[in-house]
């Protein structure tokens, strides 16, 4: 008898089908560990963050890693880019995107050979707008650098709405 019950409540659903849960934002990325050649080199890790399933109201939000390779401590800044070289079949992001990026700590002192992650999160406001696909990037740059030629390294976030 359970399973005829069992039966029948399987091919009722299987007839109607089953309701579908909206699928939240999701943030992605390859982790793969650097290589311990890059123990002496400054670096940021991923190089690429895509966000799928994204719309107004919703928050996504993932760590980049921020290495500082030095021999001694680095203060870096972490921002907002909005890139000319985009991603072919992207849009550069809304120029309110922005605001719409909070980073966690925009200004990480990391001791020699550190490494450290700092949350970035996205959210856009319930009413606001975007293109289908767009980007912008998160950028990293050791402010204690001198010289005339700095380096500035920088993340890809691609993003597509639902």
């Amino acid at each position: 008898m359970k399973w005829l019950v069992v039966l029948i409540v399987v091919a009722g659903l299987l007839l109607v089908g089953c309701p579908q849960p909206s699928e939240p934002p999701t943030a992605e990325t390859p982790t793969t560990p650097p290589p311990a050649e890059l123990y002496d080199k400054t670096w940021i890790s991923p190089g690429k963050v895509e966000i799928g399933n994204f719309y107004p109201g919703a928050r996504a939000e993932y760590k980049i890693s921020i290495h500082n390779g030095s021999d001694e401590p680095a203060e870096f800044s972490v921002s907002y880019r909005v890139t000319e070289n985009i991603t072919e079949g992207y849009e550069p992001a809304p120029a309110e995107a922005e605001s719409w990026v909070t980073i966690d700590d925009p200004a990480p002192v990391l001791a020699a050979k550190e490494t450290r992650d700092v949350l970035i999160a996205v959210e856009m406001p319930d009413d606001a707008q975007a293109p289908p696909k767009w980007e912008f990037w998160i950028a990293a740059k050791d402010v204690t650098q001198t010289g005339m030629v700095q380096t500035e390294l920088a993340c890809r976030w691609l993003v597509e709405m639902k």
